[in-house]
Formats: structure tokens, C-alpha cells, sequence
């Protein structure tokens, strides 16, 4: 409806629906959400926690505030953003027969990422650190579960530090693996998958994705019996396919970066400085354009693919996107993997049609407009623009001492990057003046936002056109809040798909309510999404003017005007 506002809450009806779009998922078909509002390790009366949502989705059951899952497209989503850390012995046990669990795809402008990550808190366990999964009850045979958005740190467990795949298929996109280890500490024989432990038929799909500085370690009876430092196959049925994935700074006995049983099939993937190999027992399947800095991986080099070759990778850092990233150096050394798969090539591995992968680990878009016919290695795509820039912004909370009386005035200026394509004009994925524009501000940072805040869905402007420039009117009473927004189209930019100013006023409100929820100062956190799912950006703004309005006199006065007599 032109000039909707959702309810201005994370906790009401619009934010499943917002998140959504920020997850970049939207599709036709019904999917079953469960909301995440808390950041707890455990069950917490009143809310959703993360645990008791894998719970409610495993068993059809609500638990405390999260709905019963349905077992058909169960899909778990976040509300607040940072990090969950698991109460002890609080394994995510995973039998959904078909679950995702889908962190924000916010970027961030601040220090650290702005997604979720989930820390096993470093708690011993048995079998996988963070997340196990497990075929379902019968006549269910095989559990689906898909994560995308997410960083796992910190699990610790015999097999699998951070995930154990004992279900049937698991695919990961966009996702981080840090500072997971296996251990035997049960007997002592060594760990296996410091991140990733296979013990299925299945196929384990890995995309976009990062692992960094996991590691197996050995054991005192066999000290070089620990394998596959990020990812330990150990099945020999099953399917493991790497894509476009970053496998760094690993370690174990032997296959610092991964130990299988049989060939994985890789395409597009860094292995890069793990010890004291990347790849053991056996090498790859090469689907080509692959970087090895060894000569462990490829018994026989795809077309592309490149061995005894460092990738020049960066630091893990915040590059943008939900999750931390290795960029690839572009100065003074420019890196190999930079533009190194043509266009055609630049794919998944999906059968029987591979399917184009359009963005990297930071959801940013693929190829960047410095190339637009050819893709970089690993995980993440140098010279890609975000899908949102901020140029410019104006906060500005009046609080009243009357009920229904505070006002949030925002000024701000930015710039839709989107897909190469540009996709402009109704029904466009980068055109926030003809398909609109979600704005919502937060107290807090983007590291972690709260469950509530102010929430605009502007959606759709009513266009004008003067003089062949565009501009667009919104205006719309809900209760005692009026919303009313005017949006002036700017040139593109040289990269970009398309710019615009915006200023948007929310009068009527209570900002100490519990559901607008702005009663402080700075900092305040930015969230601009667009309306097609495809971006998201979280910025910290810190220059808000928050102050009280000055009151209307409560009389008049009169002014008069002395005569003078002329005399």
C-alpha cells in the first residue's frame, strides 16, 4: 500500500517480515519463521532464545515465545544482533527435516561485524562444539539444515568443533569459521575437524565462506593423530563440494586445511597457509580456478587453478557484511586470485544447473564494476561495492513533556550499489523511490542491536516528475503517529546504480515507550534495507541532536506601538 508503515517494533508482526528482506531470502513459497529476540545461551521465560528455537523446530512444540516449528520449511531468524553465547552442555541439536537458520545481512560501519555470531563459550564437548545434527524421528529419513549469515567461534569438541554433520545434507553460505578445536579428551587420540566434522552419506555444501585459525589437536597417546584442521570428511559416501570458500591459517596433525576420504569437489577456493599442509589423504576434485600455496591439494590442476602460490591474503577484519573477512591485498601486490574466474565460470555447484553466485561472503556483488567479466577466488570479491552507502546523515530526537508528542526528524543522503545489472525502474531491485525503502533507527550500535527500535517501511512513494528530475511524497496517520517522507532522486554515481536524498519525519510518538524504544542519547544504529531483500546497511551514528521541544507559551503577548505625538 503506497506509504505503509509497519509497526514501529522488532517485536511486532513487521519485523519477521523486515528481517526477512535483510536476510535477502524472500520467496514465494511459505516458510514457517521463528524469531530470535534474545541473545541468550539458554531458555529465557518471555523470549525466543536461540536454543529454544531449534527446539520448537525440532519437535513442532512452542517454547516459551517461540512458535512451534512445522518440519516442512522451518526457518529461524534474528531480531537483535552480536553474539550468543552457549550455556554449557547447550549443543544446538539439530533434527528439523528441514531447518536454516539465517543471520541479519546487515553491514556494518563499525569496529566489528553486526551479524550473529554463536560461541560455544569453549565448552567440551562430545560431538560437535556448537551444532549436531542428526536424522529426525521416523518415517522423516534425512535432515536439510542451511546457515547462512553466521559466525561460529569458539566450540570445542572431539569431533567437529563447531558443527557435527550426522544428519544428511547441510549447506553453509556466507558464513565465518574462527578460533573452533577438536581435542580428544575422552581418550586421547587426537581431535578431527577443528570446525567441520563429516559422518554422512550426505552433501555438505560449502559457499562463500570463510574457516581461519581452527585447529585439531593431537593427542598424547597418538600426538599425530588429530586431522583436518577446518574440515574433516570422514565418510566415504559422502559429497562435500567447496565453492568460492577461504581456508586459512588452519592446523593439525596432518591436513591443516582439510583431511577426507574421498576427493571434495572444489571450484573457486583459497587453501592458504594451513599446517602442515592444506589438504591430507586425499586431493581434490578440481572444478577449476582454485589457489593452493602448497602442492598438497591438486594431484592434477583444473583449468585455472594455480599451485605454490600465495593468495596475498589480509588480516581477518571487518570488511562490511554480516560477518569478518580475509580481503585479498590489492597494494603494492596485487593478489592472483583477483579477477581469476571468468564471468561464465562464476558459479556455484548446483546440479544440474549451476547457478551464478552474485555476491560474496559480505553479500557484496559479483564481478565488481572494475571487472564485470571475470570473479575473484575465495570468499571475498576485491573492488565489490556494498550493496548501501551512507553519504551523509542528520538525526534529531524533541522529546514533549505531553504523551504522543515526540518527534524523529532524519536527513540523509546515499547510494543503491546493487548488482551489476542495475536493475532500476518498478518492481527493480535498486530503485528506493519507485519500490521503496525500510528505515529504522535503534539505540545502540550496529554490534548489537536491540530487539526494539523505530521501524519505517516506506513503501511506495507517490512519484512526481519536474523538469525531468523525480522526486517521490509519502504521508500516512497510524494512531497518533503520522509518517510523512520526501525523497528527491540524485545522478547515479559513476559505480553505483542510484542515489537519493531522503527526509523522512515520525511525529506523534512515545520514545521511551518499550516498543519505539529511544530514551537515551548517542549512539544510535541506521538501518536502511531495500525493499527487494537484495541490501542492508547498519550505520553508527553518533552526532544525533536529542533534546526536549520548547514548550508552546501558555499566553499571549501583546505588542503595542507608541504613538509619538508630533508636536
Amino acid at each position: 500500500m503506497a506509504g505503509s508503515t509497519r509497526r514501529f517494533t522488532f517485536a511486532a508482526i513487521a519485523l519477521p517480515f523486515l528481517f526477512l528482506v535483510m536476510s535477502g531470502l524472500a520467496r514465494a513459497i511459505p516458510i514457517n519463521l521463528i524469531t530470535v529476540d534474545t541473545l541468550s545461551g539458554g531458555s529465557v521465560t518471555g523470549h525466543c532464545s536461540l536454543s529454544d528455537a531449534v527446539k520448537a523446530a525440532n519437535t513442532g512444540v512452542a517454547q516459551n515465545a517461540c512458535p512451534a516449528g512445522n518440519g516442512i520449511d522451518d526457518e529461524i531468524t534474528f531480531v537483535v544482533t552480536g553474539t550468543i553465547f552457549l550455556d554449557v552442555g547447550n549443543v544446538l541439536l539439530v533434527s528439523d527435516a528441514n531447518l536454516s537458520i539465517v543471520g541479519p545481512s546487515l553491514g556494518c560501519s563499525g569496529s566489528g561485524p553486526c551479524g550473529i555470531t554463536i560461541s560455544g563459550n569453549s565448552n567440551p564437548e562430545t560431538s560437535g562444539g556448537i551444532v549436531l545434527t542428526e536424522p529426525p524421528v521416523y518415517p522423516v529419513t534425512s535432515t536439510v539444515l542451511t546457515l547462512k549469515n553466521l559466525t561460529f567461534e569458539e566450540g570445542f569438541a572431539v569431533h567437529g568443533g563447531a558443527i557435527y554433520v550426522n544428519g544428511t545434507d547441510l549447506e553453509i553460505d556466507d558464513c565465518l569459521f574462527v578460533n573452533n578445536a577438536a581435542e580428544d579428551f575422552i581418550t586421547a587420540h587426537g581431535g578431527k575437524g577443528g570446525a567441520i566434522y563429516i559422518n554422512s552419506a550426505g552433501t555438505v555444501d560449502i559457499i562463500n565462506s570463510t574457516f581461519y585459525n581452527n585447529g585439531a589437536i593431537a593427542g598424547s597417546v597418538a600426538p599425530t593423530g588429530s586431522v583436518g584442521g577446518a574440515i574433516a570428511d570422514m565418510n566415504n559416501s559422502a559429497t562435500l563440494k567447496l565453492t568460492n570458500v577461504t581456508i586459512a591459517g588452519n592446523s593439525a596433525s596432518a591436513g591443516g586445511g582439510y583431511a577426507a576420504m574421498t576427493s571434495p569437489l572444489v571450484k573457486g577456493t583459497i587453501f592458504d597457509a594451513n599446517t602442515p599442509q592444506n589438504c591430507a589423504t586425499v586431493g581434490i576434485n578440481d572444478q577449476g580456478h582454485n589457489i593452493d600455496s602448497g602442492n598438497s591439494c591438486m594431484v592434477n590442476t583444473g583449468v585455472g587453478s594455480l599451485k605454490n602460490t600465495d593468495p596475498l591474503l589480509e588480516t581477518l577484519a571487518n570488511n562490511g557484511g554480516p560477518t569478518e573477512t580475509l580481503a585479498l591485498e590489492t597494494s603494492p601486490t596485487i593478489s592472483p586470485a583477483i579477477d581469476l574466474i571468468p564471468l561464465a565460470d562464476c558459479t556455484d555447484q548446483s546440479s544440474p544447473t549451476p547457478q551464478p553466485l552474485g555476491t560474496d561472503q559480505r553479500l557484496f556483488a559479483r564481478p565488481d564494476p572494475g571487472n564485470p567479466n571475470a570473479c575473484d577466488s575465495g570468499a571475498y570479491e576485491a573492488g565489490a561495492l556494498q550493496p548501501i552507502v551512507l553519504n551523509s546523515e542528520r538525526v534529531q530526537i524533541a522529546r514533549s513533556s505531553t504523551a504522543h508528542s515526540d518527534q524523529v526528524n532524519i536527513g540523509l543522503t546515499f547510494t543503491e550499489n546493487g548488482d551489476p545489472d542495475c536493475d532500476l525502474g518498478v518492481g527493480g531491485d535498486e530503485d528506493a523511490l519507485n519500490d521503496g525503502i525500510n528505515v529504522a533507527l535503534f539505540q545502540g550500535t550496529c554490534a548489537g542491536l536491540p530487539a526494539n527500535g523505530l521501524i519505517t517501511n516506506l513503501d511506495t512513494f507517490t512519484v512526481h516528475t519536474v523538469n525531468h528530475q523525480q522526486y517521490g511524497t509519502l504521508f500516512q496517520v497510524n494512531g497518533y503517529e503520522t509518517i510523512s517522507a520526501r525523497m528527491v532522486a540524485l545522478p547515479a554515481p559513476v559505480d553505483g546504480c542510484s542515489a537519493y536524498t531522503l527526509n523522512l519525519e515520525v511525529a506523534g510518538l512515545n520514545t521511551n515507550s518499550a516498543t519505539v524504544n529511544l530514551p537515551g542519547g548517542n549512539p544510535f544504529a541506521l538501518v536502511l534495507t531495500d525493499e527487494e531483500g537484495d541490501g542492508a546497511g547498519c550505520f553508527d551514528v553518533t552526532n544525533a541532536i536529542v533534546g526536549n521541544q520548547i514548550p508552546t507559551p501558555s499566553h499571549s503577548v501583546r505588542r503595542g506601538v507608541r504613538r509619538q505625538t508630533r508636536r
